[in-house]
């Protein structure tokens, strides 16, 4: 006989026998002598039937998750995780790949050595081309050229052969100063030289292309001569000697 009750219904004397009771009409009825009730086998749960785990005896272990665990989440396409550590990170394949180990951070190379970007672990940064913005604050730069803007604009460009000063037009419009043995200030319109201070065989020598050397002090001032001035190769012309 199926009968519906509830397990609150159950109960177990002293000596181990289950009872039963439910209500089968006007008459409440009780069983005797049902024994080893278990759960699933000859005990089953209707559809609102609740039972909370104090009520389950011989409880079985179950294990803490470990708060590092907790803290840590992995799925399909993340990690997540407030500290990761192991030996090496790569992203991609082959010599399209990111790596971090303990060489330092690189990429486009799957060697340390033969990477085109990369950082030691000192911080030592090497790159092939690059675009900064901001301030650079460095004690020694080394480079091929260094401008002050991109071609097409008004810039100055260092380099080893000296400074030039450029147009938009890229050519040479300003100071040109040359850096080799003997070293030259140039003075340039539109790529024309048209003027220089240069240094030659001990000579200091100051030229133009064209037009006038104009040597002028400011209102009130001299301008003063020292040692020996030698005019035989020269001639003078408005001057009127004045001595004593």
């Amino acid at each position: 006989m199926n009968v519906p009750m509830d397990l609150k219904d159950i109960t177990s004397n002293s000596s181990g026998t289950t009872y039963v009771e439910y209500n089968g009409g006007r008459n409440t009825r009780t069983l005797r002598g049902i024994d080893n009730l278990q759960l699933g086998r000859n005990v089953k749960m209707g559809p609102e039937a609740t039972i909370s785990w104090t009520q389950v005896t011989n409880q079985p272990n179950i294990p803490t998750l470990p708060s590092y665990i907790s803290a840590t989440k992995i799925t399909q396409t993340t990690i997540e995780s407030p500290s990761i550590f192991g030996g090496t990170i790569a992203i991609g394949s082959g010599n399209k790949v990111l790596k971090a180990d303990s060489n330092g951070v690189y990429l486009g190379n799957a060697s340390f050595a033969n990477a085109p970007f990369k950082v030691t672990m000192d911080g030592k940064l090497t790159a092939l081309d690059g675009t900064f913005k901001g301030m650079i604050d460095g004690s020694i730069i080394t480079g091929g050229i260094i401008r002050t803007a991109d071609s097409g604009t008004s810039r100055l460009e260092l380099s080893g052969n000296g400074l030039i000063s450029r147009n938009e037009l890229s050519e040479k419009n300003g100071v040109v100063i040359d850096s080799g043995n003997f070293s030259s200030v140039d003075f340039y319109y539109k790529d024309q030289r048209r003027g220089s201070l240069e240094q030659t065989a001990g000579n200091l020598a100051l030229t133009t292309t064209q037009g006038s050397i104009i040597v002028e002090a400011a209102l009130y001032s001299s301008t003063l001569f020292r040692g020996k001035v030698d005019f035989s190769g020269a001639t003078v012309i408005g001057v009127v000697a004045t001595f004593g």
